[in-house]
């Protein structure tokens, strides 16, 4: 990858950090709620249910009083496993490229999450990495539901790069979701759309 002129990383956090799979969420769910799964599926998309949470407009609480609407018995840990259940492994190797990054450059994590994922996430590093949060490695992180705003919209962006006095040109993003790059190419970072076939060891192994 060429970094001639880079002075600041921006890098998003699931798929890009931390592995995903939203079908063993999808799968919890449908064992969770069974024949009513279909119906609160729609309301869930219907109510906006996710991004709502994403961007903070709902607490965690009503964000599980949600999915008790459908299955009074459910308690909120049963919940809380089914829907961090996406929530995979990081492997070892990002949490050493990233030590590398932030002697090298002013890193940053931006992320759209919500606070049941990240206190999962938090837990995960401190006890396989011994890491006082995901937070820890970088300069500062950026995350959707603290900022009520959310990626792709370029807001979150302009704040980012505002907060942190940040030169666009200067700084290289990286993200696995294209609609997010799209935004980032038109306010003038330097991005690049991580793929499925590839991790960020593989993008910095030769820098």
């Amino acid at each position: 990858m060429n970094l001639t002129g880079i002075k600041n990383i921006i890098l998003d956090l699931g798929e890009v950090i931390i592995n995903l799979s939203q079908e063993r969420t999808i799968h919890a769910f449908k064992n969770l709620f069974n024949d009513q799964f279909e119906v609160m599926q729609t309301e869930l998309q219907n109510q906006n249910i996710l991004t709502r949470y994403e961007i903070g407009e709902i607490t965690s609480q009503e964000f599980l009083n949600f999915f008790k609407g459908f299955n009074q018995q459910l308690t909120d840990e049963a919940i809380c496993d089914a829907w961090n259940s996406m929530l995979l492994d990081i492997p070892k190797e990002r949490i050493e490229l990233i030590a590398v990054l932030a002697k090298k450059y002013r890193l940053f994590l931006l992320s759209n999450t919500n606070e049941i994922h990240l206190a999962f996430i938090n837990n995960y590093v401190n006890t396989q990495f011994g890491l006082s949060s995901i937070s820890a490695p970088f300069e500062r992180s950026h995350f959707s539901h603290l900022m009520k705003m959310r990626k792709p919209n370029a807001v979150i962006f302009n704040e980012v790069l505002t907060q942190n006095n940040l030169i666009a040109q200067e700084t290289l993003f990286i993200d696995d979701t294209e609609e997010h790059i799209i935004t980032a190419k038109q306010l003038n970072l330097k991005t690049h759309h991580l793929l499925a076939t590839e991790t960020i060891t593989d993008l910095f192994h030769e820098n």
